[in-house]
């Protein structure tokens, strides 16, 4: 062998050296980089799936809140009710009575006309300015008291509050406006004008069922208060029990738009005066439920 020639020369004396450092490194630092990316876009899942979530939880809170409010067609506007209750109800004042029987549904209607409505907890003096006196709001007893069932305001003073049942009464200085509907507005201009409010379950709306509210099953006798397309009010009662879908229907065909409920079962002779204030039949109640009295202005 030639002494100039190095041992290293010969492939087989050679050493290789795989994955050293400048190799090695590159390859841990791909995967410590592929490591980190699985780890951002795990956190962008994560993320986006609680954004989803969060909006939909935001979509179906607004959903049912708008279901809640607007879930029965409307007869008119709330700003056609807060008109209404800057007039005061036409005609001449006194009660004019009939009764129809409507799909064997036998009814006693009180067509009001020229009256002013104010409430109270107990019964008036029934003098020759009071033409009518119905019950209101419902109630339950808690602790040994009377509790209103629902949104209750009187002189323009908040006593309840719940807006579950649709239908509603506003009184603002003595002019009264009924319908049904879950928003806020109305009960807001009552109180800023010292009015009277009060809600109840809503039997009929623009001239259709709101079944949702028939939370009164079997039948018994029923009553309300009901408005025209024309805007009259009336006041019905059955004659004898009814179901509330069998009530309500007779309601419909009659012409009625709204219909509210009013609790407590019908009169035995429900107390009212005709136009010529003439005075019929007496009111009793041997329960505290709160009143409507129609006055003569």
């Amino acid at each position: 062998m030639a002494p100039d020639m190095k041992k290293t020369d010969n492939p087989d004396d050679m050493i290789y050296v795989l994955g050293g450092s400048g190799h090695g490194d590159a390859g841990s630092g791909h995967v410590r980089k592929d490591c980190g990316k699985g780890v951002r876009n795990k956190w962008r899942t994560t993320a986006f799936v609680l954004v989803a979530v969060l909006f939909a939880g935001i979509a179906l809170f607004v959903g049912r809140r708008l279901y809640f409010r607007f879930e029965y067609p409307r007869s008119r506007p709330d700003s056609e009710i807060i008109s209404g209750l800057q007039h005061g109800m036409p005609g001449r004042p006194g009660i004019e009575f009939s009764e129809k029987e409507i799909l064997g549904v036998p009814l006693r209607i009180y067509a009001l006309s020229g009256l002013k409505a104010s409430f109270a907890d107990s019964l008036p003096e029934l003098g020759e300015d009071v033409y009518l006196v119905t019950r209101n709001s419902d109630y339950r007893i808690e602790n040994g008291q009377a509790r209103i069932i629902g949104d209750y305001a009187d002189g323009g003073i908040v006593r309840e509050k719940s807006t579950w049942r649709a239908g509603f009464m506003a009184v603002v200085g003595g002019n009264a406006q009924i319908g049904v509907g879950r928003g806020g507005r109305i009960l807001r201009y009552v109180l800023k004008h010292e009015g009277s409010f009060f809600r109840q379950l809503a039997v009929v709306s623009a001239g259709v069922r709101c079944q949702s509210q028939y939370i009164l099953k079997g039948k018994v006798s029923r009553c309300a208060y009901a408005r025209d397309i024309d805007g009259n009010l009336y006041y019905v009662e059955t004659v004898g029990p009814e179901t509330m879908f069998g009530f309500a229907d007779a309601l419909i065909e009659y012409g009625f738009a709204d219909a509210v409920y009013v609790t407590g079962g019908r009169q035995p002779e429900l107390f009212y005066r005709d136009s010529c204030g003439v005075a019929h039949g007496s009111y009793s109640d041997d329960k505290p439920h709160t009143m409507v009295v129609w006055r003569k202005p």
